[in-house]
């Protein structure tokens, strides 16, 4: 047999894994299965049509917030699922990212966004287009905008995000916003709330906001009566992916991103970000479930062994608390090696 075609194969049969778990661990009811791996394959921007519901209805909601103020969190704890990388340091999430929430004949879509940064900003951290791009590409689906604020920030909690307001100032009255509270927990005063919610609705720099909500998506208090909201703001409409579809992304995009938010959470200051990370073997188990290899290429042999210090137990606890939040995710056993290696 050809190298070529014998590659061709091994890729294909790659694919037939990655769809029968695609399908099984993100289903409700894992019994169903399908002997057709063309039909299950998650493709990136492909928007799925599912069997015909009574009075079905969906709801595109764009999560909008400055850089680590919690979004991905929210995101989260919204559709019950670790399918958006979340860390301490900004900057976690790169890219637009759809995470789906089903529930009888309604479908919540959110978008999770990148944190909203100036050109200047962009340009100094040498930071992807996509930072720029993903939020104003948000906004051309949307139904409802949800802002998020992040109330321990004690600088920057009682103000709009610039960049944030310059973009939503023309979309006041075109898609209706809601301005989301987050962190309330970390909060000693609680009529700090009170005072933040008059100076962000109703002085001269504010937005038209329909609601505001106040939650601690860290520990979930608030986050029901948020999505019941949601759910009940629900437009008559064709749900745009299966039931079963919790994410718009692949595997391999879930697995890579949580690796390399626990090397964010467990490195310091700017080392993690110069780290590349790369899915390596990706095997489900008849089980369900996943044993899996990433590939962590450090820019030099310095940086190399600080992960392998005490013996590496480092490098065993980013890999543990990356198992734990792909359990979540996938809601399977999950197995996970990380091989590091320097680039030079």
């Amino acid at each position: 047999m050809p190298i070529t075609e014998m590659l061709f194969t091994i890729e294909k049969y790659a694919i037939r894994l990655s769809s029968r778990f695609l399908r099984r661990c993100f289903s409700k009811n894992v019994d169903v299965l399908s002997t057709d791996a063309e039909e299950l394959m998650l493709h990136r921007n492909h928007n799925f049509i599912s069997v015909s519901r009574e009075d079905e209805k969906c709801l595109n909601i764009a999560i909008l917030g400055a850089p680590n103020v919690g979004k991905s969190t929210l995101v989260n704890q919204l559709i019950k699922r670790s399918v958006c990388a979340i860390s301490c340091k900004v900057h976690t999430t790169q890219a637009k990212a759809d995470a789906i929430y089903s529930e009888n004949n309604t479908q919540l879509i959110f978008m999770d966004t990148p944190g909203m940064v100036s050109p200047g900003e962009l340009k100094r951290f040498k930071l992807a287009k996509s930072f720029e791009r993903d939020p104003n590409a948000s906004l051309k689906t949307a139904d409802i905008i949800g802002l998020v604020q992040d109330v321990d920030n004690t600088f920057a909690r009682d103000k709009i995000n610039p960049n944030i307001f310059k973009l939503l100032k023309n979309m006041e009255d075109k898609i209706p916003m809601i301005l989301i509270f987050n962190k309330v927990d970390r909060l000693k005063k609680k009529n700090t709330l009170l005072d933040l919610a008059k100076v962000l609705t109703k002085s001269k720099n504010s937005l038209k906001f329909t609601d505001v909500f106040m939650i601690s998506a860290l520990t979930g208090d608030g986050v029901d009566d948020l999505r019941t909201y949601l759910l009940d703001s629900a437009k008559p409409r064709k749900w745009h992916y299966e039931e079963h579809i919790y994410s718009n992304q692949t595997c391999e995009d879930i697995i890579q991103q949580t690796v390399r938010a626990k090397l964010l959470d467990n490195l310091p200051q700017e080392m993690p970000y110069n780290m590349q990370v790369k899915l390596e073997h990706f095997d489900p188990g008849p089980d369900d479930s996943v044993s899996t290899l990433v590939s962590v290429t450090c820019p030099n042999k310095r940086i190399c062994s600080i992960l392998f210090r005490r013996k590496g137990e480092r490098l065993r606890n980013i890999a543990l608390m990356a198992e734990q939040e792909l359990r979540h995710a996938f809601r399977t056993p999950v197995k996970l090696k990380i091989n590091v290696q320097s680039a030079t």
